[in-house]
Order: structure tokens, then C-alpha cells, then sequence
């Protein structure tokens, strides 16, 4: 598996950027890894960020079942509800639909999302969830989002990998989501950090 501190050896993050995902894992709140094409990297994002969340935090892999839910809601210990994927299917744990509203009832009911989807913008996340039947406040609750690009043939599996920004959501606007952006990636290892 590949670790945050292999990112950072190989160039797809920058030190800072590592910390802030460390503080992320930490902090135990909702986030979703995000990327348009296919193979960016989201999972391996993702699972990097989770290998950081404390070993005393649950974590539960959910496939969108109402029997899940029923047992997950039933079990004091929350955690982190992990979905590989959420806006399609194709593979199991890839969400749709009710199995969407299902890991966003079981957030409601305080569990933690870590989950990826396809989508090149944070509007474009929101726009993901609610073509799911997620209200906008909803997502809004999802606090980080995270953002992974490929610098050039998918496909190839040398091809560099980055993360492109990390985002916080602080509410809704008047436009849609309001965020800040904590992290954004430039080329030569530079990037704007939050303090």
C-alpha cells in the first residue's frame, strides 16, 4: 500500500500538503477523494489517508444494504463508514442511488464518510451527490474534499499522480457550497497552505 510518506517521496504531494491529510485522518471528520477520469488515484488516496486515522477508530466497509444500515445503526461504536466509490455502479462497494441515501443516513447517525467519486470540481461533488438523492446540506457535512490528478496517460501506471487541492467545506452560499481551499498543488513543489 502505498503510504503519505511515499507520496511525498515520489512528488504527488508536498510535506505541508501530507500534514494537513495526517490532520485530516486525525481529526476523525467526513472526506471524500475526488478525480474526474478513471484511474487517478482516488483509491490509493483515500487508503493512504485512512492508514493515517488512529488504529482505535473503527471502520466499516459499507455496500449500500438496508441490512448494513440496520446492524451499523444498531453498534454504538461509530467510526468510519468506508465506500469505495459513490455516483455509479460496476463493482461492489460502487454506490448509487438509495445505497447513497443509505451512507448518508448512517452519517446523520454519526459515522464518518470516506469514500471517492468522479467529479472535477467541488460543485461538480455536490452535483454527484445529489443526483443521488442528497440534499445540499447533507453534503455539506462532508467536510474535506480532496482532489487527485494525473499528469498525463492514465493508463500508463509510471504516470505521476497529485494531489491537486484539499478543500474545506465551511456551509452553504447563496451559489452553492462555500469552501476554503487549504492546500492547492503547483508544479516545482510549491503550494498554498492554511495556517
Amino acid at each position: 500500500m502505498i503510504t503519505l510518506t511515499d507520496m511525498v517521496a515520489n512528488g504527488s504531494v508536498t510535506e505541508d500538503g501530507a500534514d494537513l491529510l495526517r490532520r485530516i485522518a486525525a481529526s476523525g471528520e467526513s472526506f471524500l477523494v475526488y478525480a474526474l477520469p478513471r484511474n487517478a488515484g482516488k483509491s490509493t488516496l483515500t487508503n493512504a489517508i485512512l492508514a493515517e486515522v488512529p488504529a482505535d477508530v473503527p471502520r466499516q466497509e459499507f455496500f449500500g444494504t438496508r441490512e448494513e444500515v440496520a446492524e451499523l445503526t444498531a453498534d454504538p461504536d461509530r467510526g468510519y463508514l468506508v465506500v469505495a466509490e459513490m455516483g455509479h455502479r460496476g463493482r461492489p462497494g460502487y454506490l448509487a442511488g438509495d445505497e447513497v441515501e443509505r451512507a448518508f443516513e448512517l452519517v446523520a447517525s454519526g459515522y464518518r464518510l470516506a469514500s471517492s467519486l468522479h467529479a472535477d470540481s467541488v460543485a461538480e461533488v455536490f452535483d454527484v451527490l445529489a443526483h443521488n438523492g442528497i440534499a445540499a446540506d447533507a453534503a455539506a457535512g462532508i467536510r474535506y474534499l480532496v482532489k487527485v490528478r494525473g499528469l498525463g496517460d492514465l493508463g500508463d501506471p509510471s504516470t505521476r499522480r497529485v494531489v491537486e487541492h484539499i478543500n474545506e467545506v465551511t456551509g452553504l452560499g447563496a451559489d452553492g457550497p462555500a469552501y476554503s481551499v487549504l492546500y492547492e498543488w503547483a508544479s516545482q513543489a510549491t503550494s498554498r497552505t492554511a495556517p
